[in-house]
């Protein structure tokens, strides 16, 4: 069982976009894939329920309540975390985690954030036990700005791995609306998308198993 945590205290980074998009790719492969919501105000247990029963099945995980399990038959649980944890929660998370892939968001303020999480993950590094992978999602860029090149700038200058960059578009808000994701859109509307996830899902996966024409055959 491989756990990816999605990881950001700052609100508002695109977690549970993140979050759903990545379960619901291992669910169109019929990789059996858990989506656990530890944030309160449930927003990925919402778009499970708003999930179309004829999609493939992503096992929901309320992940909030102190009682809650985690079914043995997942192979990847995707682990969507709230805004503002304290450093007890965050390192309790941090342990369980075999990669955490960390949203940023091209601004100054989620800069700074960033800056300080990343700081606060490495002075931790040390006592989790799985030693995870890490890596970083620019989101929602919009490549031809400033803003993006200082995000990038500051990306490069962390000893750690630049994945992708998602761009801002509305198939994000059209999907999750309707329980979907961005896979789960024709070919010709999400094909723009499917440079940076194409990285992403490699990454993950070590650059071993998916190719772009693999990524278009979900739909």
């Amino acid at each position: 069982m491989h756990h990816i945590l999605i990881l950001n205290t700052k609100g508002g980074c695109g977690k549970t976009t993140i979050s759903v998009n990545i379960a619901s790719f291992f669910a169109c492969w019929g990789v059996p894939v858990a989506l656990a919501d530890y944030d309160k105000q449930h927003s990925s247990t919402d778009w499970l329920r708003l999930r179309p029963k004829d999609k493939p099945r992503i096992i929901s995980v309320a992940a909030w309540q102190e009682d809650y399990h985690i079914p043995d038959e997942a192979d990847y649980v995707i682990m969507d975390t709230p805004a503002g944890m304290d450093s007890e929660n965050m390192l309790s998370l941090l342990k369980q985690a075999d990669t955490i892939l960390i949203p940023i968001l091209p601004s100054p303020l989620d800069i700074r954030a960033a800056g300080r999480l990343i700081h606060d993950i490495m002075q931790d590094y040390n006592k989790l036990p799985n030693k995870p992978r890490i890596g970083i999602i620019a989101n929602r860029v919009r490549r031809q700005t400033k803003i993006y090149d200082s995000l990038k700038r500051f990306i490069q200058k962390l000893d750690i791995d630049f994945i992708a960059s998602l761009r801002d578009t509305q198939n994000y808000i059209t999907t999750t609306d309707v329980g979907i994701s961005l896979f789960e859109l024709p070919n010709w509307q999400k094909k723009k998308d499917l440079t940076g996830w194409c990285q992403l899902i490699n990454w993950i996966n070590h650059n071993q198993i998916f190719e772009a024409p693999t990524l278009e055959d979900t739909a």
